[in-house]
């Protein structure tokens, strides 16, 4: 095998670099398991071959240029010719593929990635953003704010559609499906998605606001996908959520190409990413998934929250939202972030959701701005009054966020917002400012 580590190398610009934590099996020399990771995961294999020339190697070999055996952390650079540099599948299958089945290793986890420009380039990234999601919705600073209809199964068309109702009605801007309606028997897709937009009409003429619904178009096939996308758009519906993980990045590569001429918004789901990111020493980071989610064009991406019910402290999800929304992104060693320049790539809208009820809206408006969506499930569905009165009580706290009010100052005057504290808990004094 050859030897690939150069501390001196300085990665130029038509390298992608890749930053990994790595731990050795028992025996195994931190330096070799260097080695054979960036051997594998290009142009090298177990044992020396003859077909290997030293040309060959000298163009595409990549370079360890950084080791840090306390931390675990090692940094390579792969020269751009070893990809095929606009398929984000071929992508992976080399610096996420084989070197994960390796016995020489005990762990390892693919902290962080970084394209060059040229290669950034050459993707589209979201056709909207967070200006033209703005736009679309003429809301111009405020947070947006959404439901998932629950419960996330189970409901027939009609009924599905009445709680998008009640929701809009109360003040949500968008609602959604959840990750795993897609065409059940009980809730057809057509059927769903004809119900729920009729409804959106009616709230719309009755709350003189822009609302949105985002069916999930999560199917068996790509081709399945697309024209579930276009029976949306048919019917004047002006976003789709997919589940990315699931589905998987050809089928978002696609997606996001076919959905050009139909000017979707597309809202990924990020179901199952846990299942690869949560382990702390192995697997592949929620940064690298959230730098190929802009790079393919998702308009939206759920981040976390750092509070509610799901896993995510403050400073992944801090990170995850300068990679959302930043140009460029700086590198931040602490939290494993490779320096990464967008080109015109436009910001991604990040999601909070999870376990989010209104007493949470000072903390993530404190945590993650204002450029954000924040998606309440059973924080609007649970209110003792119904799905409205959740609503209400939801947007009467951002409201009071954004006046720089505390929320108890609010919920006197507001009882939807007093009985969901009675039900959730008052939230501690928040350290709103004035807009």
């Amino acid at each position: 095998m050859l030897e690939y580590i150069d501390i001196d190398y300085i990665p130029n610009d038509n390298d992608i670099v890749c930053e990994y934590m790595i731990e050795p099996a028992s025996g195994v020399d931190f330096q070799d398991a260097c080695t054979n990771i960036a051997g594998e995961s290009s142009i090298d294999t177990w044992s020396d071959i003859l077909t290997l020339g030293h040309k060959l190697a000298s163009t595409l070999k990549p370079h360890v240029f950084e080791i840090d055996e306390i931390s675990g952390i090692t940094r390579i650079a792969y020269p751009t010719a070893l990809f095929e540099v606009e398929s984000i599948p071929q992508i992976l299958s080399s610096i996420a593929g084989n070197i994960f089945s390796m016995k020489l290793l005990n762990n390892l986890k693919l902290m962080d990635v970084s394209f060059p420009r040229d290669v950034i380039n050459r993707y589209n990234g979201p056709k909207f953003g967070i200006k033209g999601i703005r736009k679309l919705l003429g809301v111009k600073k405020r947070p947006l704010c959404g439901t998932i209809v629950k419960p996330k199964v189970g409901l027939n068309p009609k009924d599905h559609a009445m709680v998008a109702y009640q929701a809009w009605t109360g003040g949500m801007d968008l609602v959604k499906d959840d990750e795993n309606l897609t065409n059940q028997k009980f809730n057809p897709f057509k059927m769903r998605v004809i119900e729920t937009l009729n409804m959106r009409d009616k709230a719309e003429n009755e709350s003189g606001e822009r609302k949105m619904y985002m069916a999930n178009i999560t199917a068996s096939s790509c081709s399945e996908m697309i024209e579930r996308a276009e029976f949306v758009k048919e019917q004047s519906g002006e976003y789709v959520m997919i589940d990315i993980i699931p589905v998987g990045w050809t089928a978002l590569q696609t997606l996001r190409e076919e959905s050009e001429s139909m000017g979707l918004v597309l809202h990924g789901h990020r179901c199952m990413h846990a299942a690869i990111t949560r382990n702390p020493v192995h697997g592949i980071s929620m940064q690298v998934i959230a730098k190929l989610a802009r790079m393919v064009g998702l308009d939206q991406l759920h981040i976390g929250t750092t509070i509610g019910k799901m896993h995510g402290g403050e400073d992944e999800v801090k990170t995850l939202l300068a990679t959302c929304k930043s140009s460029p992104v700086a590198e931040d060693r602490k939290n494993h972030v490779l320096a990464q320049e967008w080109g015109g790539l436009k910001p991604v809208l990040a999601v909070a959701s999870g376990g989010l009820h209104p007493a949470h809206v000072p903390d993530v408006m404190r945590i993650m701005g204002q450029d954000i969506v924040m998606q309440f499930g059973g924080g609007i569905h649970a209110h003792p009054m119904g799905t409205t009165a959740g609503a209400y009580a939801v947007r009467q706290a951002i409201d009071a966020s954004m006046d720089g009010e505390e929320l108890y100052e609010s919920a006197k005057k507001h009882k939807e917002l007093r009985i969901a504290f009675e039900k959730w808990g008052q939230p501690a004094a928040c350290q709103c400012t004035k807009s």
